[in-house]
């Protein structure tokens, strides 16, 4: 994928999303970051999804919900059901801390803030994917380059990743927000 490929609009979506991921400390452009720039966009595409719902606070709870997870094992966990059934959570968590220490209860699946990288930050898999979907929806309609609403329509539709939930989570229907968007061009 060649940038000569991205028009201006489209560019500047990626240099937000850039921006997002470097300001949240992450260690690369994820499709979250994609998404934010797409609500937060001061562009028709921006104002097209924030009508949609999609609104850059929004994606940002949403994101750091998601990827918050839990701060310790027993977090997520019903101590109403299991007190049902005969198990005390405090008990348990209390035993596992004075047999093992506090650090055994620490969610092993909790993810670190990350370091602060200088520089270009790289883009992932699912983010590039969303990138390669834009430049195919600029090819179908014989675009030269990839406008802010290819990669906006690609975004939302991506089908895998932290977009999804994040859609779902804000009420946000994915293929009336992509028609929406590819709309703007016409």
């Amino acid at each position: 994928m060649r940038n000569q490929q991205f028009g201006d609009d489209a560019r500047a979506l990626v240099r937000t999303a850039h921006e997002r991921a470097r300001v949240l400390g992450h260690p690369g452009i994820g499709s979250e970051h994609l998404l934010y720039a797409v609500a937060d966009s001061p562009t028709r595409v921006g104002a097209v999804a924030r009508e949609h719902g999609l609104t850059p606070d929004g994606v940002a709870v949403q994101t750091d919900r998601l990827l918050a997870g839990p701060r310790s094992v027993f977090d997520g966990l019903d101590a109403d059901a299991l007190a049902s059934i005969g198990i005390d959570l405090d008990a348990v968590r209390e035993a596992v801390e004075a047999n093992f220490g506090p650090a055994h209860v620490s969610s092993p699946w909790a993810r670190r803030r990350r370091v602060r990288l200088p520089g270009h930050l790289p883009v992932t898999g699912r983010a590039r994917s969303c990138m390669q979907a834009a430049v195919r929806e600029a090819g179908r309609g014989s675009a030269a380059r990839v406008a802010a609403h290819h990669l906006g329509a690609a975004v939302v539709a991506a089908d895998g990743g932290l977009v999804p939930p994040i859609l779902a989570a804000l009420g946000v229907s994915s293929p009336m927000l992509c028609t929406a968007i590819l709309e703007t061009a016409r």
